[in-house]
């Protein structure tokens, strides 16, 4: 039925307006149905609301997203304010000169309308997509099968229909290169780096805060605290981490830190899930937060002494740059992502045994706040400048405005 509905109105495509600016046609497909308030969603939000500052210099925004039946259609550019996406989709009509940029994790989406986006490609339109990770391929025991499965199709279209990949580390970028070189592209794709920003109050954040967080906020007013951020599965380590404070807890209770987590329920981890909800010290010394709005999250940054990043691995690590946003110390794990970094703030661990972490948490407990030196300021204004560059759209940047404030749902 798609590829019917594509045919159909195969005469949208590639029509030339004269004396038109180019569109940026945005992919906002998975935020569009439902804000679930993930890192990449935050990216999202911040991105396209930077964008929405420059629309009309140089180019003309359009948010675009994957319809049931009827392919990539517009979407309203109120999308955030909105609690479901629209029901009587736009159609688009491209250009010669517009460009389209996969924004949003679109791994179950984009491979559904290959056609689509071939017809733009061969109406003159560029095809750019950022890269988050590739996990689900290199570490694909980490994830469900159907998610393994939808990466591989939406590489296999990657490799074949864009035309400039936009890597979120030199890490991510080694991973695209080794990956296409084993396959059988049929022509050079562009491979470039994306600096992320990670600064909350930029991306549109949800405001309020649930009896859970202010209780644990008047909590640890006398009581020092690690915070761990991300979803609880299996690459994210939180059962070598809980394994770490188990031990200091019980051997050097008096030193030892609590543990708040913030992230939601995720996959292949329900047996620890169960741990943490029943656990002897949950409510006590170990905090479980899964829904936390985003100022309520920049709360807990500034009242936890330290943030613990036990990842496995990452294609970024947004909790690290966030809580050197906010003068926060971090113990990360010694990955080469993570050393893309180079402030004096992050300390690194190579051993899991929970002896040696628990004293290494102990340690960050004890750290001072980051001095202003060694504090990093990454603004989301300088991702979407060097975004436009890459992208080849000459821009004028304005001010931003300020921060907008939404109710957490």
């Amino acid at each position: 039925m798609r590829h019917a509905w594509l045919w159909r109105h195969r005469g949208s495509f590639g029509a030339i307006e004269a004396g038109k600016s180019p569109r940026l046609l945005v992919d906002v497909s998975a935020i569009v149905q439902k804000d679930v308030h993930t890192g990449i969603q935050r990216v999202v939000r911040a991105v396209w609301s930077e964008l929405k500052q420059r629309d009309g210099q140089g180019f003309t925004l359009v948010p675009v997203f994957a319809t049931a039946r009827h392919g990539y259609c517009q979407a309203p550019h109120d999308f955030l304010d909105r609690v479901r996406a629209p029901a009587s989709p736009m159609l688009i009509n491209v250009s010669r000169g517009d460009c389209f940029l996969g924004l949003d994790l679109s791994a179950h989406f984009l491979p559904k309308y290959r056609r689509q986006i071939r017809a733009w490609r061969a109406s003159g339109v560029s095809v750019n997509v950022v890269v988050y990770d590739l996990l689900p391929l290199t570490h694909s025991q980490w994830f469900e099968k159907r998610t393994v499965e939808q990466f591989r199709e939406w590489f296999e279209t990657l490799s074949w229909e864009a035309d400039q990949l936009l890597c979120i580390s030199n890490q991510v970028a080694v991973d695209v290169a080794g990956r296409l070189g084993t396959m059988a592209a049929p022509r050079l794709i562009r491979i470039r780096k994306l600096n992320l920003g990670a600064d909350i109050a930029a991306s549109r954040p949800s405001a309020g805060m649930c009896l859970d967080v202010t209780r644990l906020l008047e909590r640890l007013r006398t009581n020092d605290a690690i915070l761990m951020v991300g979803t609880v599965e299996p690459r994210k380590a939180y059962d070598v981490a809980l394994a770490a404070f188990e031990y200091i807890w019980h051997t050097a209770p008096q030193d030892a830190p609590d543990l708040v987590i913030v992230g939601k329920p995720g996959w292949k981890t329900q047996a620890l899930q169960v741990k943490l909800r029943k656990h002897l010290h949950a409510g006590e010394r170990l905090h479980w937060l899964p829904s936390v709005s985003d100022e309520g999250l920049c709360r807990l940054y500034e009242a936890c002494k330290g943030v613990l990043v036990a990842s496995h691995n990452e294609g970024f690590g947004l909790p690290l740059a966030e809580a050197l946003a906010h003068g926060r110390p971090v113990l990360a794990r010694d990955l080469p992502v993570f050393r893309e970094n180079q402030s004096s703030g992050i300390q690194f661990f190579t051993q899991d045994d929970p002896r040696s972490l628990g004293k290494r948490l102990i340690e960050l407990a004890r750290s001072a706040s980051l001095t202003d030196g060694d504090i990093e300021h990454r603004a989301w204004s300088k991702t979407v400048a060097d975004l436009l560059e890459v992208l080849g759209i000459k821009a004028t940047p304005t001010p931003s405005a300020m921060p907008l404030l939404r109710t957490a749902s």
